[in-house]
């Protein structure tokens, strides 16, 4: 009988494990069985790396911008800088949070109504003030927002994707207002130190105040020369008449050996310019015209 009940115990606990597992597990926003049948569209991100090798993206915010944020995992949510919060009229309520009413991404991933601390976080203050990132940065993207999508990203390429996901994360605890006596105490000092020194170096942000052009498409490294791998639909590429498969030889009559030649070619081209492109198509060589859109 013993042997019975001691048996009947270890169920009844590995039970109650399992079922305390379950709980913990993150709940996708659709119901078992209601799951959309249409796969979700995926963006184009594109992205660079700064020297200390952050990730970097471009955002709009309300329409303004381009703002430079780095993608920050270990960021329990969105950070906006204060000095970006008061030139956009964005307030914060009581505890430090705002709502952004159209958060943008370049390469069309827009969240509306977003949340996120109107916050200058230390890291900033200390990154911006040795201009360690080769551009000014504006704020964080952190786990409550990447948390939402699947990211693919390969380093040896400028673009990485995003596809949305059926989940909606919980934003962790203790995000409510500032601590009294200076927050993060040593690591805001911290960050203020490394502007000061910045400053007495001479080392300054990098801002990027332009718009980019952009072709409208994704290369591939070739064995000479970059090829399309797509094009984007009613991009200026696509409506000039670019097609996937093409080769692409020239840029403005100058030889391109790789997507980095035709990165260097298109940073002297502004928005609304136009640009020639050389490609071979087959056995043909042809020349094609556009006009460059906005990125942002």
């Amino acid at each position: 009988m013993a042997r019975v009940w001691k048996r009947a115990a270890g169920a009844l606990l590995g039970l109650t494990l399992l079922l305390a597992l379950a709980a913990l597990a993150p709940v996708p926003l659709q119901a078992a069985g209601k799951e959309s049948k249409e796969a979700p569209q995926s963006f184009e991100v594109p992205y660079r790396l700064t020297v200390p090798k952050h990730v970097l993206v471009r955002v709009k915010i309300n329409g303004k911008g381009p703002f430079n944020f780095i993608l920050d995992t270990g960021a329990p949510a969105l950070f906006v800088a204060v000095p970006v919060c008061k030139k956009l009229g964005i307030k914060s309520d009581a505890n430090g949070w705002g709502t952004f009413d159209r958060f943008e991404i370049e390469g069309g991933v827009v969240l509306t109504k977003a949340r996120g601390r109107v916050e200058t976080p230390f890291q900033l203050e200390g990154m911006n003030g040795m201009g360690l990132a080769g551009a000014e940065v504006h704020g964080l993207i952190g786990y409550d927002i990447l948390a939402r999508y699947r990211m693919t990203i390969d380093f040896t390429h400028d673009k990485m994707i995003w596809t949305p996901l059926a989940y909606k994360p919980v934003v962790p605890a203790g995000m409510g207002g500032k601590v009294k006596g200076g927050g993060a105490g040593g690591l805001e000092m911290m960050g203020s130190m490394m502007k000061m020194v910045g400053g007495f170096l001479g080392a300054k942000p990098n801002p990027e105040t332009t718009l980019r052009g952009f072709l409208g498409v994704t290369l591939v490294e070739g064995k000479e020369y970059p090829s399309v791998k797509g094009v984007m639909e009613n991009g200026p590429s696509a409506r000039a008449g670019v097609k996937a498969g093409d080769r692409l030889l020239k840029v403005q009559d100058r030889t391109v050996t790789n997507i980095e030649d035709v990165n260097k070619r298109l940073e002297k081209v502004s928005p609304g310019e136009k640009v020639t492109l050389t490609v071979e198509r087959g056995t043909e060589t042809r020349e094609i015209t556009l006009t460059l859109a906005e990125g942002i």
